[in-house]
C-alpha cells in the first residue's frame, strides 16, 4: 500500500550506537575487546529503581524493577576489573575515546561544549552492574546534508556500551562483562526526515561519517541503529535494533500504519519503546524513558576544552570516504565498485604508500579482493605488512613474477612472515623461470598438442596452457611473445 507520508505527518529521526576502536575501556584499563578466554568466575546480582536527581523514579525503571530479576556476570582475566563489576569507582575518561568523540562531532558540523560532564543514565535491566550507564554530552545543533534536505544532529554523547546476554531467563539472566564499558558514540538527529528512504540515506550517511575516521569497530554487533517514528495524531515510538539500511523504509512504514490505526479508532497511542523484528515488525518492550533517568557522574570531575586542542582537531580530521572514493576514481581510473572497496577497508595509507611504483589498478584489487579470497581460504592476512607487499610490487615491476602469483605469495607470506621473500617465491612458485626455460616449456606444450596450430587463435589457448606450467613464475607478455615466436617458428 502506497503511503502519503506528507498528509499522515511523517517525524522521523534516527540514534546511531557505534563502537569506538580503542585500546581500553572508557573508565577503566580493561582491554577495550570481547574475550576470548573462558570466566575466571560468575558473580551473582539484583536490582531495585531509585529516585533520580529531581526526586522521582524513571518509569522505564520502575517497570523493570517490578521482574525481580537475578542477574549473573561472567568475570574474564584482561576484560574485566573492579570497575567493571561496581566494586570500585570509575577511573578518569579515557582520553583517546574522547578525542575520536569530538572528531566526529566536528565532522558533524557541531556546537562543542566548554566542560564535558558525565551523566549517570538509570537502567536496570541488568545490562550495567552499577544500576546506570554513564554518558557524556561532547557535541550538539550538527547537521547532515540528505537528498530531501538537512537533518539536525541534535547531540552526540560519548558512553559505555552494555555487558552481552549470554542468555535469557524467565527469572534470570546471564551477562559477559568483557563488552561493558567499551567506549560508544551515539548521534541522536531530530525527526527531520519526511520520508522513510530519507531515514536510510541518513543513516547511511552518518555511517560512512564515522567510517571515514578509521577509529571505529567493525562487523557484527559494533554498530546499532534505532529509528524513531511519529505521525499526525500519533506520538513518538522508539524502534529498537533496526539491523540493517535496507529494513529501514518496511520498519517506518510498518510502525506509521501500526499508529494509524489507533488514529482511526481515535484512540491514544503510548509513548513506547518497541523492539525491531527483522522483517520490520515490531513488538513492545518498555515504556519510553524519560528526564528522571539522568543525573550528574560524582565520581568523575568535568572537563573543560582546551580551545587550542580543539582547533589542533579540527586540522586533523579525515578524508570523508565518499570524497575519497571520488578522488581514487579520478586519479587512478580505478572502478567505482573497486575504488569503494578500497576507500573503506581500512588499507588506503597502504596503497597510497604502494602505488609510487605499482599499477593502480592490481594494486587495489590485491589490497580487496584479492586479501579477501586468501583470507576466506584460511589464511591469516593481519601478519601481513608493508614491506611484504613492498617486496611482491617490487618483483613484479621487475618482471620476477606474473600478477597471477600474488595470491599464493600472499598465502605464503601469511603463513611464514618472517621468511625472506626469496624462499617465499621458491615455495610458493617452485623456484624461478629463466628465459631458455620458458621457451623449453612453450616447446614442450605445443609438442603435446600439435592439433591447436590449426585453430583460428592457437596463441590464447597455448597461453592459457603455458600460465599454469609456470604458476605466475613469468609475467604474462613475456610467455604471450615465446609463444608467439614458437607458433611462427612452425608455419
Amino acid at each position: 500500500m502506497k503511503l502519503d507520508y506528507e498528509k499522515l505527518g511523517l517525524k522521523s529521526g534516527i540514534e546511531i550506537h557505534q563502537q569506538l576502536d580503542t585500546a581500553r575501556k572508557l573508565f577503566c584499563n580493561c582491554k577495550s575487546r570481547l574475550s576470548q578466554d573462558a570466566p575466571l568466575r560468575i558473580i551473582d546480582r539484583k536490582m531495585r529503581a531509585v529516585a533520580g536527581e529531581l526526586g522521582a523514579v524513571d518509569v522505564a525503571a520502575a517497570r523493570e524493577a517490578l521482574k525481580n530479576k537475578v542477574f549473573h556476570y561472567s568475570i574474564y582475566p584482561e576484560e574485566t576489573c573492579l570497575t567493571c563489576t561496581d566494586s570500585e569507582p570509575p577511573h578518569p575518561m579515557n582520553m583517546e575515546a574522547l578525542e575520536i568523540g569530538m572528531k566526529i562531532a566536528l565532522m558533524l558540523n557541531c556546537t562543542i561544549p566548554d566542560e564535558i560532564q558525565v551523566m549517570r543514565k538509570t537502567v536496570i535491566d541488568g545490562s550495567n552492574t552499577s544500576g546506570f550507564q554513564r554518558t557524556a554530552l561532547v557535541g550538539m545543533d550538527g547537521w547532515v546534508d540528505t537528498k530531501f534536505g538537512k537533518v539536525v544532529i541534535t547531540d552526540i554523547m560519548i558512553e559505555e556500551d552494555a555487558a552481552k546476554i549470554i542468555k535469557r531467563n524467565t527469572a534470570d539472566v546471564h551477562y559477559s562483562l568483557d563488552r561493558l564499558g567499551i567506549p560508544l558514540v551515539e548521534i541522536g538527529t531530530a525527526p527531520d526526515c519526511r520520508h522513510p528512504e530519507q531515514v536510510k540515506e541518513l543513516a547511511e550517511k552518518i555511517g560512512m561519517i564515522l567510517k571515514s575516521t578509521g577509529k571505529v569497530k567493525t562487523g557484527l554487533g559494533k554498530i546499532r541503529q534505532d529509528v524513531n517514528v511519529s505521525i499526525k495524531g500519533g506520538t513518538r515510538i522508539e524502534l529498537k535494533g533496526v539491523q540493517s539500511l535496507s529494513i529501514i523504509p518496511e520498519a517506518v512504514d510498518r510502525e506509521i500504519m501500526r499508529q494509524q490505526l489507533y488514529v482511526d479508532k481515535k484512540e491514544k497511542v503510548t509513548p513506547e519503546v518497541r523492539k525491531c523484528l527483522p522483517d520490520g515488525r515490531s513488538e513492545f518492550m518498555r515504556p519510553m524513558g524519560g528526564g528522571h533517568r539522568l543525573y550528574p557522574e560524582t565520581d568523575i570531575p568535568p572537563i573543560r576544552i582546551d580551545r587550542v586542542w580543539l582547533d589542533q582537531l579540527r586540522l586533523q580530521l579525515p578524508e570523508l570516504l565518499e570524497d575519497r572514493t571520488s578522488r581514487y576514481i579520478a586519479e587512478y581510473n580505478l572502478s567505482p565498485d573497486i575504488a569503494k572497496q578500497l576507500a573503506s577497508s581500512g588499507r588506503m595509507g597502504l596503497f597510497e604508500y604502494l602505488v609510487e611504483w605499482a599499477d593502480p589498478k592490481v594494486l587495489a584489487t590485491t589490497l580487496t579482493s584479492t586479501l579477501t579470497q586468501v583470507r576466506r581460504e584460511g589464511a591469516d592476512i593481519s601478519k601481513l605488512d608493508k614491506n611484504h607487499f613492498r617486496e611482491i610490487f617490487r618483483a613484479l615491476k621487475k618482471g620476477e613474477i606474473a600478477r597471477e602469483a600474488i595470491p599464493e605469495l600472499l598465502k605464503e607470506m601469511a603463513n611464514r612472515p618472517r621468511e625472506k621473500f626469496q624462499e617465499i617465491l621458491k615455495a610458493a612458485a617452485g623456484g624461478t623461470v629463466s628465459e631458455s626455460d620458458l621457451r623449453l616449456i612453450v616447446k614442450k606444450v605445443v609438442d603435446s598438442k600439435p592439433g591447436l596450430l590449426k585453430t583460428g587463435r592457437p596463441e590464447k589457448v597455448y597461453m592459457g596452457l603455458v600460465m599454469k606450467e609456470v604458476r605466475g613464475r613469468f609475467p604474462g607478455g613475456k610467455v604471450m611473445k615465446a609463444v608467439a615466436e614458437e607458433i611462427k617458428r612452425r608455419k
